[in-house]
């Protein structure tokens, strides 16, 4: 069970990470979303391949009365089947961190990346208002003029 031992260490690390981070940056985001897959994924296979030993240990179980050893295949899924059960939600609690910081990017970073790209469009061209040598625009000129040349 060396392996069992490793995996558990790591899980428990992994969740040292995640409780230490505290929400000052995106990169702070983008961190929790990533150990949270991390635990997920490390849940969720652990959780899994439990359910199928258990399963497989349960079928084999010869029972006192002459019926329970032919229903024990059965019944050892139906055990099994509450791990599996555990096991998806592990891997939603992983997905969700990933769709949380893809959510963050589309609703806070796209817009403001998109604002940016407008405003340097708009530094090159003349601003509004007071211009030499080229027609008024629509908002110049003496009030009452409606930006028409003199």
């Amino acid at each position: 069970m060396s392996d069992g031992d490793k995996v558990g260490s790591n899980l428990g690390q992994l969740i040292k990470q995640l409780d230490a981070i505290e929400f000052k940056t995106d990169r702070d985001l983008y961190n929790y979303a990533k150990i949270l897959r991390a635990i997920g994924f490390e849940l969720y296979m652990r959780v899994g391949m439990d359910a199928d030993m258990i399963s497989a240990i349960l079928s084999q179980y010869k029972g006192k009365w002459y019926t329970f050893g032919l229903q024990s295949k059965i019944r050892g899924k139906l055990v099994g089947g509450h791990l599996k059960a555990g096991a998806a939600a592990a891997k939603v609690l992983g997905l969700s961190g990933v769709k949380m910081y893809a959510s963050f990017v589309k609703h806070f970073i796209k817009p403001e990346q998109e604002a940016e790209a407008e405003a340097r469009k708009g530094k090159g061209k003349s601003k509004p208002g007071f211009s030499i040598g080229d027609k008024p625009s629509d908002g110049a000129g003496k009030p009452g003029e409606g930006g028409r040349a003199a």
